[in-house]
């Protein structure tokens, strides 16, 4: 299983919950009886989906954390890296300094020279 498979059903899960929770508050805020009794028999539907979205988002958390030697694999595996993409080994001061801080670091890190 691809690990946006996992992100995706943990997100799914978490937006189940989201929709009970909603639909409990809905009904509790009618203000009637009725409402306040369907918002109660909606809670062991709740409880459900909480326990699916928590197990959900811990399998989904132990495979994004497997693999300890490379720690960018997973944000590899949402967004491939383009082949044909090289970083730029030279620039200039101002487009050093238009960068964020990860930026600069990134092309420090990959032996980049500034020129002047």
């Amino acid at each position: 299983m691809k690990l946006k498979e996992l992100y995706d059903a943990a997100k799914a899960a978490d937006e189940k919950v989201q929709v009970i929770m909603q639909d409990m508050v809905t009904a509790f805020d009618d203000g009637t009886e009725e409402g306040k009794l369907k918002a109660m028999e909606l809670r062991p539907a709740l409880d459900e989906a909480k326990d699916q979205a928590e197990a959900a988002n811990l399998l989904y958390i132990s495979a994004r954390d497997a693999d300890f030697e490379d720690p960018d694999a997973a944000a590899r595996k949402f967004v491939p890296v383009s082949d044909d993409v090289k970083p730029k080994k030279q620039m200039t001061r101002a487009e050093f300094q238009s960068l964020t801080a990860a930026d600069r670091m990134t092309f420090m890190l990959a032996d980049g020279k500034l020129v002047d």
